[in-house]
């Protein structure tokens, strides 16, 4: 069917064109106008018009954002031309709404434009682009001189390396230490051994196979005499892919690499359902460590009611699993638009859960980001070293900054537990909730990154005059020596700069450069705290006793002593290897058993085919198989025949006697040097005689 050649297609453009006479008009008398096309098609049952919201520039260049509110049908509309169309029973209305002034959804200061260009190439996220530009960035390609680098993949050493000095990426080098699952697990649990009370916010962890034989004795001594419930992940999955419950670990495959997690039997359930929380938080600088954390997140919910795990329901994975890939598919997923329902919620609509049930939402906050500080302590000594081994020379700005999504599951204690750190977390905005959290999200990042306190074209004179000194070889007055003093939170200061200065002037003194190094990082600080939005600082954190009891973490400078393997850690390996090795063997016996009984079944099952099958046909398989075995078999030979070889064989052997054609081609042999040890054992006369030099073709 043609659609442009039909009443109902003609019918919107004579509606469109109606539309466009009419604000013509009246932006001919003088008055501001601004209609909306709902959809330019909407089926309601009453009159809506859903919510706008534009940012334009005025004339003088300042930024403007112009917001309005969806229309209730007691609100009344300075004019309103409203085109019907039936079709199929079916009423379509389009709408060309007059708004006298609208009123803005919640106050917001203008925010001026940012000069800068961002990269989004390597993003399949079309909202990080749009936003970037409602703020005044310049979207560019990856070949040009970008200011920010925005990228769903971790990029390779070679990009770091290359960045300039005015450049950030959102991805810091070495960041996997915490959100590979396997990687988290060891972090960890290396930290809960040195810790012990403190780093108790995530479940009992086992990474196969090392940690095998430990997983086995912990499922052998049953608490209570009740049942316990694991939980297997890949070591390097996501979205929920190959993730199960199980009771059995010696059903596990010992040799595979994979997770296993105590399952929390009793989380905290809202309408009945499990739930989890996707924190937000963003990583402004290593070295000094700064964290903050949205405010605003998502909270997300599984699809059917929870009960505790069975041998029956532990395969529900829209029970267990609250991952949005996994229960998207269900057919129970809530699409609703209210706070307080559907299957994603914000924050606010569980910190209002939790008020309406006389919960410390304060205290509960707290604690989850005690629990994000603690993660990023344990891998804090690896993020350091890669970032100063990345970027020697960012003396201006930070060139990295990360947005990490962490999943926080709460127990019915109120007690939060880490389950995994995402680096690259999600921003589609399939929901009108994701929209509301994940666009304000990416603007407050944004905003917050200290991208505008580098002046680009500064920073690359700069560049161009040392490159220009150091291919002419001109003699560099000042030291090129980074020497720094470390503080346990405020991380390293400077005490020089790189600067390129002529040859006459005097090294500045260390104070100087101190000042000149403590400029960079206090400007960054201010523009932070300056740029919060919807951000709170969670590190450092502003108790001062807060502070001093995170100082013993930070105390743990020994890398080797984290990382490094221990007697004890060997040996468990020792025995893993051991346990895993003997059920191999028993799983390879089980199998040779099997395989010998499916023999003797096919065996079985052959003499019961051969004795229900007629004689006829038994017969016939007989001859077939003689005829192939005659064929097989070598042919008779006769004495006669045997009797004419022996005498062709005498024929030969005396031909070449007569015709000494043995001598003639050792002594070819041995003229060429081509003689070897076997010839010569083998025909020692002929060697003597020509070692002689006596002719061997002669008869004498």
């Amino acid at each position: 069917m043609n659609l442009k050649n039909s009443k109902f297609f003609r019918r919107i453009q004579e509606l469109r064109r109606l539309s466009k006479d009419k604000l013509r008009k009246e932006k001919n008398r003088g008055v501001h106008i601004d209609y909306e096309l709902e959809n330019a098609l909407k089926e309601r049952n009453g009159d809506c018009v859903r919510s706008t919201q534009r940012q334009s520039f005025k004339d003088n260049g300042n930024f403007e954002q112009e917001k309005y509110e969806s229309l209730e049908n007691n609100e009344k509309i300075n004019d309103i031309s409203n085109g019907l169309i039936q079709l199929n029973n079916v009423c379509f209305r389009l709408k060309c709404a007059c708004a006298a002034k609208p009123s803005p959804i919640r106050d917001e200061k203008p925010v001026l434009p940012i000069k800068g260009s961002i990269c989004v190439s390597n993003s399949r996220y079309s909202m990080i682009g749009r936003v970037s530009k409602t703020l005044g960035f310049k979207v560019v390609k990856e070949t040009k001189l970008w200011n920010i680098l925005w990228t769903d993949t971790l990029p390779g050493v070679e990009l770091y390396k290359s960045m300039k000095r005015f450049q950030q990426i959102n991805h810091y080098p070495g960041m996997m230490e915490i959100c590979r699952k396997d990687l988290l697990s060891r972090n960890l649990n290396r930290m809960l051994k040195l810790f012990p009370r403190e780093y108790k916010i995530f479940p009992k962890t086992w990474i196969f196979p090392a940690d095998y034989g430990d997983a086995i004795n912990y499922a052998n001594n049953n608490y209570k005499n009740k049942p316990r419930t694991f939980i297997i992940k890949p070591d390097s999955g996501a979205m929920g892919r190959g993730i199960w419950l199980t009771n059995d670990l010696k059903s596990i495959n010992p040799s595979e690499r994979m997770i296993c997690q105590t399952y929390i039997n009793k989380p905290l359930l809202i309408d009945g359902y499990k739930f989890d929380l996707r924190v937000y938080t963003l990583i402004t600088s290593v070295d000094p460590l700064r964290i903050f954390v949205y405010n605003e997140g998502l909270a997300r919910f599984a699809t059917s009611k929870y009960v505790e795990p069975t041998i029956e329901n532990s395969c529900d994975l829209f029970m267990h699993l609250t991952n949005y890939s996994v229960n998207k598919r269900s057919s129970q997923y809530d699409l609703c638009d209210n706070d307080d329902c559907g299957s994603k919620r914000k924050f606010c609509a569980i910190n209002n859960w939790l008020r309406c049930r006389n919960y410390e939402v304060d205290e509960f906050w707290g604690k989850i980001d005690d629990i994000i500080i603690k993660t990023i302590l344990s891998a804090w000594p690896m993020l350091k070293h890669n970032y100063h081994a990345c970027f020697p020379s960012h003396d201006k700005i930070q060139a990295c900054f990360e947005i990490l999504g962490f999943d926080i599951l709460v127990d019915s204690k109120m007690k939060p537990y880490v389950l995994e750190v995402n680096h690259s977390p999600s921003y589609h905005t399939h929901e009108l909730v994701d929209r509301q959290v994940k666009k304000a999200l990416i603007r407050d990042t944004l905003l917050m990154v200290s991208t505008p306190l580098a002046d680009k074209k500064q920073i690359l004179r700069e560049d161009r005059k040392r490159i220009k000194q150091r291919l002419l070889k001109l003699k560099q007055c000042g030291t090129t020596s980074n020497t720094q003093r470390q503080h346990p939170i405020y991380g390293v200061i400077p005490e020089s700069n790189i600067n390129a200065r002529d040859s006459d002037e005097p090294p500045p003194l260390e104070e100087g450069t101190q000042e000149a190094g403590l400029s960079a990082l206090s400007q960054q600080i201010a523009w932070e705290e300056g740029h919060l939005g919807d951000f709170r600082r969670i590190m450092p954190p502003r108790d001062p006793d807060r502070l001093n009891y995170y100082c013993q973490f930070f105390a743990l400078q020994n890398q080797a002593s984290i990382y490094g393997e221990t007697a004890a850690s060997k040996k468990r390996e020792e025995v893993a290897k051991k346990m895993r090795l003997e059920i191999e063997e028993k799983r390879q016996r089980q199998m040779e058993v099997m395989l010998g009984q499916r023999r003797r079944m096919k065996l079985e099952e052959r003499r019961r085919k051969r004795a229900s099958m007629p004689r006829a046909i038994v017969e016939r398989h007989r001859l077939s198989r003689f005829r192939a075995q005659e064929n097989w078999a070598p042919g008779f030979i006769s004495e006669a025949e045997e009797r004419l070889r022996r005498t062709w064989m005498q024929m030969r052997t005396e031909m070449l006697r007569n015709n000494k054609i043995v001598q003639m081609i050792y002594k070819d042999f041995y003229n060429g040097g081509n003689l070897t040890n076997a010839d010569i054992i083998t025909y020692p006369e002929l060697y003597r005689c020509l070692e002689r030099g006596a002719d061997v073709m002669s008869d004498n």
